[in-house]
């Protein structure tokens, strides 16, 4: 965890990644969709996923995933796993990434409207 200039906290690369290498993984905590704006109106915002399969929740980030930062042209991916009755996330490297280079990834949507 590493304080980046202009975006708070994030995650940089410990060592030199290379593309298509799992970073990092963390299950989720499961919201009803109600719920919410509770998370996305604090700090917790960035921990905010839409749920693969179920329009009426939303799931939520628990450990060093929910500190990656947003980026339009991102270094890294995220997938969703299903675990028995739980979701993990999973963080991909997309391209090579260097050592101390900030870990990012798209959120899919635009930041200035939420």
């Amino acid at each position: 965890m590493t304080e980046i200039p202009g975006r708070g906290l994030g995650l940089t690369a410990s060592t030199d990644i290379d593309r298509r290498t799992k970073i990092d993984d963390c299950f989720t905590w499961e919201l009803p969709r109600r719920d919410i704006k509770h998370v996305t109106e604090t700090v917790l915002n960035g921990n905010y996923f839409e749920h693969p399969v179920n329009a009426r929740h939303g799931l939520i980030a628990i450990g060093h995933v929910s500190l990656i930062n947003h980026d339009p042209d991102p270094n890294c991916e995220w997938r969703m796993l299903q675990i028995h009755d739980r979701w993990m996330i999973e963080v991909w490297s997309i391209r090579r990434v260097a050592s101390g280079e900030e870990l990012t990834f798209d959120y899919g949507y635009d930041l200035n409207k939420t």
